[in-house]
Formats: C-alpha cells, structure tokens, sequence
C-alpha cells in the first residue's frame, strides 16, 4: 500500500541560545532534521550544507546512504578548506518513504520515532557518550538525561572523512505518526509529553505543540521536528514540496494532481471546432499562462536559494532572494535582521553592502560575520 504523509514542521531558536544551527528538510518523499555544531555559525553552515548536499542528490535519484555519504563529503571538505569552520559537523536523521516503507539513515543524537496504536517507540540509537553508556548499562534512561555529558558526540556527519551511518527501514501503516526531531526536544521533554503532542490529528498541531513543551521545560538549545502523519491515500491528494532554512520562512511549491478528462457528451461531439483567431488566441494565452508558472516557480527556487546584504530601516539585514521587482511583486524577502546601523560602516564595508552581490546561504552567513552583523 502507498501512504501518504501529512507533515507539520518547525523550528525554534530555543530560550538560551543567539543563533539557530539546525536545518530541517520537508521534500515529499525526503524529510530531515539536522543539529550542527562548531560555534560561530559554523554550526549552522554544517547543518544547512549537510541538508542542501542531501535533499539535491535524493532529487538526483541516489539512494539515500549514499546521499548522507555525500553529504558528510561535503560538510568535511569545507571543515577543510575554511580554517574557520574547522572542527564542525552535525547529526543528520533523515527518512524517505517508498510505499509502507521507511527507509531511515541516523547519525549523532538527533532521534526518530514512531507513535503507533498510542505507544511511542524510539527508532533511532544516540551516537553519545551517555547513549553508549545506556546501552552497555552503566547509566540508566533517567541518568542519561541528567548527566553533565549526555551533549558529547561519538559519532557526527562531517567530522571524518567516512563517517559510521546507521541504515535501517521500518514497516509503516495507515495511522501511523513519525517524528524526527532535534536534541532540543527530546533533551528536555519527557517521553510522555512527546506521545500526547502527536496525538493531535493535525501535523502542524502536533509540530507546534512539541515546540511549546520544550520552552515550557526551559528550551536550553534548539528545537526542530518533523511531524508525519501517515494515512491512506485520497482521491484529492496534493503532492506539497517544501525548501525550508534554517530558522526563518520557508518556501512552498504546491502542485495539485492534474484533472482527468472528463467524458464528452454527444453534444460537444457535434459542436462547431474553434476558428484559427480563437485557436490563436488560446495559444497566446496558454503560452503567458506557463510563462507566469515557469516565472514564479523560478521566483520561489531563487527566494529560497540566493541571498545578499542590503539595509533595512537604516539597519543591515540578509535578504533571500534577487534585489529586483517584477512590477509590483519583489523578488526577496528579508531573511534575517542585524542590529547593526549601515551609518556605521567603513567605506570598504559600505561597498560589499551597497553592490548587492549574490551568496549561498553558507557563505551570506560567513559575509554577514565579517560585517559584524551579529554579537
């Protein structure tokens, strides 16, 4: 049986922390939460990699491992090439579903897990000091979530140049509730806090109350989840794809199932065909009609893709997107505000922002900290 997956996801900056460095990736049939680390956005530069590098080369149609392979790849090379992201890494829990099948790739403290029939199950094992301890014995569940050193990693994406991914599948079925989150949940929200959450029929429900429970129980680091609700197929299904940074809006590419023809009756059969004027005029306005398709899903790929420096209220802020209108619509959005007055630049730095050029993600974030755009 095919399954469809009904998601909800979020993300939170948490209550203690200046900077968000997960990612998660919603990419019907990809979803992802990844937990960077390294400080000084390093973090969030290895967790967006490690999601862009994953949801491409699954779009590329490569299996999933090799697609974490290729990200771990990707994060490593560029710990390599930047002396100031040295060091980083991040976890990655990812699933793709193919019918009633999971097929999941787990690798750090990040967790996936199955609510089914009211009972929740953890699917994923902790890469951490204190999950290693668990499962040899010497510390108990309620230890381990105590203890000073339950953050250390023992195994992270892009730390190595080949890293240990644990691969697994799990049968799904009809009712079943996924949910793939970050340490920043699962660190401080009880178990039985989690299950009661994704009992809430809607995704997004489930997704936002996740979130609250986490700050309600001190929101120390990060919170992202990815809620799945998995249900039997309809007739009217709408296949939904998201690309999803870090921490602000996401972009939403929705596509509705193409109309079957509908039978012609004798009627239609017999009616006159359509004079070349009005078969010219359908061509011209079938041809503006993709053209505005082709033109905004461009607009969307390009909002959610290309970012640069501009100004804000007299202050500095990153915009994803082009520095550009198409008549009354603007190509960007402001991604992420500085506090920081544009009166206060140097010349030179003046200069990078007032010429508007165009980055990655990653590297508006390197440009952005050579500005001083954040404390």
């Amino acid at each position: 049986m095919t399954l469809v997956a009904r998601p909800g996801a979020l993300t939170d900056i948490g209550l203690h922390r200046k900077t968000n460095e997960d990612t998660f990736v919603v990419a019907p049939p990809l979803f992802a939460v990844c937990d960077g680390m390294g400080g000084a956005q390093a973090g969030e530069v290895a967790s967006g990699l490690a999601a862009e590098t994953l949801a491409a080369a699954v779009a590329d149609g490569r299996p999933l491992l090799a697609a974490a392979e290729q990200a771990n790849a990707a994060v490593f090379q560029r710990a390599n090439d930047d002396i100031g992201h040295a060091g980083m890494g991040t976890t990655l829990t990812a699933v793709v579903l193919a019918g009633d099948t999971g097929h999941f790739v787990h690798i750090g403290d990040s967790r996936a897990y199955l609510l089914r029939d009211g009972a929740l199950e953890q699917l994923s094992d902790d890469h951490s000091l204190v999950g290693e301890m668990v499962r040899d014995g010497r510390l108990s569940e309620g230890e381990a979530a105590s203890h000073p050193h339950r953050s250390i990693l023992s195994r992270a994406l892009g730390t190595e140049p080949l890293a240990r991914i644990d691969e697994f599948e799990v049968d799904l079925r009809a009712g079943d509730v996924l949910l793939l989150c970050s340490d920043g949940l699962s660190g401080a929200v009880p178990a039985e806090a989690i299950s009661k959450a994704l009992g809430r029929a809607a995704p997004d429900d489930a997704a936002a109350k996740l979130i609250a429970e986490a700050r309600k129980h001190g929101g120390p680091d990060n919170i992202t989840v990815v809620v799945l609700r998995l249900d039997e197929p309809r007739a009217a299904d709408e296949e939904v794809t998201l690309a999803v940074p870090a921490d602000e809006a996401a972009t939403v590419v929705l596509a509705a199932p193409a109309t079957p023809p509908e039978p012609q009756s004798a009627a239609d059969a017999s009616a006159p065909a359509p004079s070349r004027g009005s078969k010219r005029r359908l061509g011209w306005f079938a041809a503006v009609l993709t053209l505005l398709v082709v033109v905004a899903t461009a607009g969307a790929l390009t909002v959610s893709t290309v970012f640069y420096v501009g100004v804000d209220d007299g202050r500095l802020a990153v915009y994803s997107g082009l520095p550009a209108a198409l008549g009354p619509l603007q190509l960007h959005a402001v991604y992420r505000r500085s506090s920081l007055p544009y009166e206060s630049l140097g010349p030179a730095e003046r200069r990078l922002v007032d010429e508007q050029g165009l980055h990655t993600r990653s590297s508006i974030m390197a440009l952005a900290e050579t500005l001083g755009m954040w404390p």
